[in-house]
């Protein structure tokens, strides 16, 4: 009976509806200088009489009378669960600080992404967004955005052993004979030999070449790929433009012929190729190659000028005529001149080939003549002689349909079939519309008045 009252004591008593597999602690004495004030509670009341004079035991110090049955105070024992089959039942917890700020921020989160999923998917879509200020500004700078293309670079061009192989049979050797002034070592006079370059256009042995190449010619001859020397004759000129088309007579098959490309399509930089007879017939098919230096080159030679193509690829005295040839084989200008001088290198120019392709069709056909030759009459030197402007007439061709009409030396000319002309291109251009046998009426200015002459145009001889 002792040693359950001792146990009743100092609480130890085991609750009989707790299992014995259970584990506990113990909940610390009421022991004022081993535990903090919140552990300490209150002693039960003891009787007097309950408690001895001199407890000779711990248990003993103090006599505890039980109260009666219905008085009796029930406590619990504290302690904490550790393993077992019944826990105490938890007791019910609001949620947290820190579970509140958790759930604050994955919905924060969530929103945030929605958001930006609507603004990069679902609002630039609406009607209300593209009226919006922040609409209007980003479709403005969307069409204020400028794009640099990429330059392509051609990978279908050919090598220049390639586009030799495949030009070089349609080039050949112009060889005229010009007449030659008297001299010295050369009393009686004669001609002399021009030599230039030519490449053939058809079939038909038509050839395209410079005029100053054959200008003057009283014999012409052309020396194909094959090193064959045959005859040929002048079929029209452009002498303003630089251009003439000559023909092989004969019925001669060509070793080959061109391919004419766009001279507008070309660039600055791009390869291109000569073939020709720099100095000579002992350099013939000479090849030079480089580079497109600059385009539409205005030169001034003589009293004309020309737009040229300038390249750095070598050419000299003998090329003219010849053709320069881009990176797929054709033909996209004509070689026509260069500076001479002991300081300059590498500065050629040539003819664009679409100069000559706007006048191919009237260079292929036998040229018209009139039989004249004449000097222009400008704006000043016409208010100087008191004269209109127009062609004046300085001489009168031998056979000539002029010589066989009306028109005399001094005659102005200022008017080819009612349309004024004042140089000698128009009057050419105007007169490259008709054909052979046709007769037009010319105005002229002559002793101070003006009068209309008929002239019946022929084939030049």
């Amino acid at each position: 009976m002792m040693d359950e009252e001792k146990d009743r004591i100092i609480g130890n008593e085991i609750p009989e509806d707790i299992e014995d597999t259970a584990e506990f602690e113990k909940v610390p004495d009421n022991n004022p200088e081993t535990e903090p004030e919140s552990f300490i509670e209150a002693e039960p009341e003891i009787s007097e009489d309950a408690v001895s004079e001199e407890p000779t035991a711990p248990w003993e110090r103090r006599k505890y009378v039980p109260p009666a049955q219905d008085e009796r105070p029930i406590r619990q024992p504290e302690f904490r669960v550790r393993g077992g089959s019944y826990p105490p039942e938890p007791q019910r917890k609001g949620i947290g600080a820190m579970t509140a700020i958790a759930i604050a921020l994955v919905f924060t989160l969530l929103g945030t992404a929605l958001g930006i999923h609507s603004a990069y998917n679902i609002l630039p879509g609406t009607a209300l967004f593209e009226n919006s200020r922040l609409g209007k500004l980003i479709a403005e700078s969307q069409t204020k955005t400028e794009y640099i293309a990429t330059p392509v670079v051609a990978s279908d061009g050919l090598t220049i052993p390639e586009i030799v192989d495949m030009v070089k049979p349609a080039v050949v050797t112009v060889t005229s004979q010009v007449p030659a002034g008297a001299s010295f070592f050369n009393p009686q006079g004669g001609t002399e030999e021009v030599i230039g370059t030519g490449f053939i256009l058809n079939e038909e042995g038509y050839i395209a070449t410079n005029y100053h190449v054959v200008e003057g010619s009283v014999e012409l001859k052309v020396i194909l790929y094959t090193g064959e020397v045959v005859d040929a004759s002048v079929i029209n000129y452009d002498a303003l433009a630089d251009l003439a088309v000559i023909r092989i007579t004969g019925d001669i098959e060509v070793p080959g012929v061109v391919k004419l490309g766009n001279s507008d399509a070309m660039r600055v930089g791009e390869t291109v190729v000569t073939i020709g007879n720099p100095l000579g017939k002992e350099f013939a098919g000479t090849v030079t190659a480089g580079v497109v230096s600059a385009l539409d080159r205005t030169i001034s030679i003589g009293n004309s000028s020309y737009q040229y193509i300038q390249i750095d690829a070598a050419i000299n005295g003998g090329n003219s005529g010849g053709p320069l040839i881009n990176g797929n084989g054709e033909v996209v200008g004509i070689n026509s001149a260069k500076i001479s001088d002991s300081t300059v290198e590498g500065i050629g120019f040539a003819i664009p080939i679409n100069d000559l392709k706007s006048k191919l069709n009237v260079l292929s056909q036998k040229a018209l003549y009139v039989g004249i030759a004449g000097r222009e009459i400008n704006a000043a030197t016409a208010q100087q002689r008191n004269m209109p402007e127009g062609i004046l007439i300085l001489e009168i061709q031998e056979g000539s349909p002029a010589e066989e009409s009306d028109l005399e030396i001094n005659d102005v000319i200022t008017e080819f079939e009612g349309k004024a002309v004042k140089t000698v291109s128009e009057l050419n251009t105007l007169r490259d519309t008709k054909k052979a046998g046709e007769t037009i009426t010319l105005k002229v200015y002559r002793n101070g008045e003006y009068v209309q002459v008929q002239v019946t145009l022929r084939e030049r001889p």
